[in-house]
Parts: structure tokens; C-alpha cells; sequence
């Protein structure tokens, strides 16, 4: 079957790009992929962070765009949609993340026009944007409408674009799970090695990982390492890149007495790391003030890692309380707090990955795959 992609891989960075490129890669076991990608991505001064870049060294996934162009170009988008017309693609597949991305989208969209083939389907990350507005929503309603299908990870998530969309939509979005990030786990790391290498003592450790935002809840995980500190010596690792000002963070770190506990890592963890920072840690915690659905958990159970994970959006639906991890309410530090030691004193630890690894089973590019040849229809292969 032939399928078209379009989305960002290396050399960007972030979820999004890693997402893209495993999508590709699984889709191209059995499909003709024809796969667009980025030669630039967003403007310098509209990125939050450092920079859009990726600075691993080691890409450990790959797989070469068919063709590259600038995004940032709407005749770029024009060019593109030409290209996919005369092709004999069953289906173009892009990423929903954002609204930055709606006018490349609505001039790609229309251009590309109503007919039978390809048909076009959003795969949509965050339905919603993280900072909402009116403004937002109407124009991120209008484009999502243009095109024929839509895949969310979550059944909340199906719920927010059926509201958005009308009920007339409704038969035009399927669920599929969020895979499971797998591909970072190397190299492989005792706990011992890999604390050694961090610089890390303390016998226990809870993670935090990826982008520190504040819809994230980081302050309500560092507000509960007193309470779980007063019982048992807990090290709280925090590894991302801060979008907006770090200051606070450092701040509360310090009156609550924490700087010996906390180690705090402040940059975009490259892929040649990533593993060392879940190979230490026992726990990872997601504390969300909102989402709709998280990429960490599923790089977490790529590591055979239990979570401890806000009650908010579609997390809810990944994570099964008291098997997997735990649940508790967003902007809770005591329930997190009595959540990190449960899992200690109760020494959940070999259950929950146990538990973890039979989970993540259910979190397979396989599936998403089949969703999406699913909506290409049947042809023959």
C-alpha cells in the first residue's frame, strides 16, 4: 500500500520528531512510504527553548525523508500537496500538535482537494492546546474539518474533538494507544552503573523527565519530597529542558531544605542519554496540571518503569492504579507524596514492572499501524 507522511525526524528534536520517524519506520515494513520532512521548522524567535534542534549524537532511530523542504515556506506546502496529487498514495498522514501548524495545513489541505485518493488524516496529539483560547480553537476547528479522518490516543480525547467537530464527524475518528517508546533503551544500565555515572548516592530515586512547563506540576512533586522524605531518604532526579524561567524552581528547591535531595539536570536530555536517567530511577513521576495524553509514560514503560501519574485527560486510560502505577489527583502533593511511599514501604517495586512489561505489550506501533491501513482502505499489498 502507499502512504504518505508528513512530519518532522532528525534533525529535530522533541516527541513530536521521535513520533514521526517511528511511525515511518513501522509503516514501511509492509508500505511503499513516500516521507516528507522538514529542512526548518519553526522561527527562532517563536521556539520557547533553546533551539528546535536535536544535539544527540546518536540518532538510534533514522529513516531518511523522501523529500525535505522548509515548512516555514507556504509555497513550500503548495509544491508539496502537487507532489502528493500525482502520486498514487492511498492516504496522507499528518501530525496534529498545534496550532502554529494551521495555516501550512489549511493551504495544504486545499490544494490537495476533495477525491477519492489520497485521503488525509490527522493524527492528533493534543486535540486542545496546552494554553487555550477562543482564537485558537475556532481557527484549529476550521482546518481540522478540511480533512477525512482523525486518530487520538485516548477515548478523552475522542470525546474533546467530537464536541469540537459536531456529531457528524463522530464516524470519522478511531482510538489507538499512544505506542510505547522502546527505542531509547540503550544502552543497557545496571541501577548501580547508571547512578554512578549521574553522580547519585541515595538508594531510592524518583524521576521527572522531559520539558519543564508549568501545565507539567513540577512544583507539586518538589512540595511533596518533604513528606516522603520524613520517612524514608528519597532522591528526587529531575532531567529536561525549562521553558520560561527556572528560577522558581531553584527557589522552592531551597526553602524547602531539598538541595542535597534534588539533582536538577537543565537542558534537552539527547538520545545517547536518555537511558541513564531511567536505568537510576525506581519511579518516574508525571505530575500533570492538564494533558491529554503523554509521551513520558509510554518512554517510561518503554523502560519498564511505573509511573505515578495526574488524574487529568486521557492518562487515566495508560496507567491502571496499583498495578502499573498510581493515580492521583492533579495538584496534590500529598497524594503524590503518599503515593512515592506506598511504593516503597509496600515494596511495589517488583510487581509494578512485572506488570509494566505484560502492559506494554498493548502499546505497539503494530496496532497504530493497522489503525491507519485500516482508513486507507483495502487494497491489495
Amino acid at each position: 500500500m502507499s502512504l504518505t507522511v508528513i512530519g518532522p525526524t532528525h534533525p529535530f528534536r522533541g516527541g513530536i520528531a521521535h513520533y514521526t520517524t517511528l511511525l515511518v519506520r513501522s509503516l514501511r515494513c509492509r508500505n511503499d512510504v513516500q516521507f516528507f520532512s522538514y529542512s526548518r521548522q519553526y522561527p527562532h524567535w517563536l521556539y520557547p527553548g533553546n533551539t528546535d534542534l536535536d544535539p544527540s549524537h546518536s540518532l538510534l532511530t533514522h529513516e531518511p525523508p523522501s523529500v525535505t523542504f522548509d515548512a516555514l515556506n507556504p509555497l513550500a506546502w503548495l509544491r508539496v500537496a502537487r507532489k502528493v496529487k500525482v502520486s498514487n498514495s492511498r492516504l496522507v498522514i499528518l501530525q496534529w500538535s498545534t496550532v502554529y501548524w494551521t495555516p501550512f495545513y489549511w493551504l495544504f489541505l486545499k490544494r490537495l482537494g476533495r477525491r477519492p485518493h489520497p485521503k488525509s488524516v490527522f493524527i492528533c496529539h493534543n486535540v486542545m492546546e496546552h494554553e487555550p483560547s477562543r482564537i485558537k480553537s475556532a481557527v484549529s476547528r476550521r482546518v481540522l474539518n478540511c480533512a477525512d479522518f482523525f486518530i487520538t490516543h485516548s477515548l478523552w480525547d475522542r470525546e474533546n474533538l467530537e464536541r469540537w467537530l459536531g456529531p457528524s464527524r463522530s464516524g470519522s475518528i478511531r482510538v489507538s494507544p499512544h505506542p510505547a517508546y522502546e527505542h531509547l533503551n540503550q544502552p543497557v544500565l545496571t541501577k548501580p552503573e547508571a547512578k554512578a555515572v549521574l553522580g547519585i548516592r541515595a538508594e531510592r530515586v524518583v524521576l521527572f523527565f522531559g520539558f519543564i512547563r508549568d501545565y507539567k506540576g513540577l512544583r507539586y512533586l518538589i512540595e511533596s519530597l518533604p513528606l516522603v522524605r520524613a520517612k524514608l531518604d528519597v532522591h528526587l532526579l529531575i532531567a529536561g529542558e525549562v521553558w520560561g524561567d527556572s528560577k522558581p524552581y531553584h527557589e522552592l528547591i531551597g526553602r524547602l531544605g531539598l538541595t542535597a535531595n534534588v539533582t536538577l539536570v537543565e537542558k534537552y536530555i539527547p538520545n545517547e542519554e536518555v537511558a541513564r536517567y531511567f536505568a537510576a530511577s525506581d519511579l518516574v513521576v508525571i505530575p500533570y496540571v492538564s494533558a491529554t495524553q503523554s509521551g513520558i509514560v509510554q518512554l517510561a514503560y518503554g523502560f519498564g518503569k511505573p509511573v505515578v501519574v495526574s488524574r487529568v485527560g486521557g492518562l487515566p486510560e495508560v496507567v491502571e492504579d496499583g498495578v502499573t502505577g498510581y493515580l492521583v489527583p492533579p495538584q496534590d502533593s500529598e497524594a503524590i507524596g503518599n503515593a512515592v511511599l506506598d511504593f516503597y514501604q509496600q515494596n511495589r517495586e517488583p510487581g509494578m514492572c512485572e506488570a509494566v512489561e505484560v502492559k506494554r505489550a498493548a502499546f505497539s506501533w503494530e496496532q497504530l499501524c493497522r489503525a491507519i491501513e485500516d482508513l486507507a482502505g483495502p487494497m491489495e499489498r
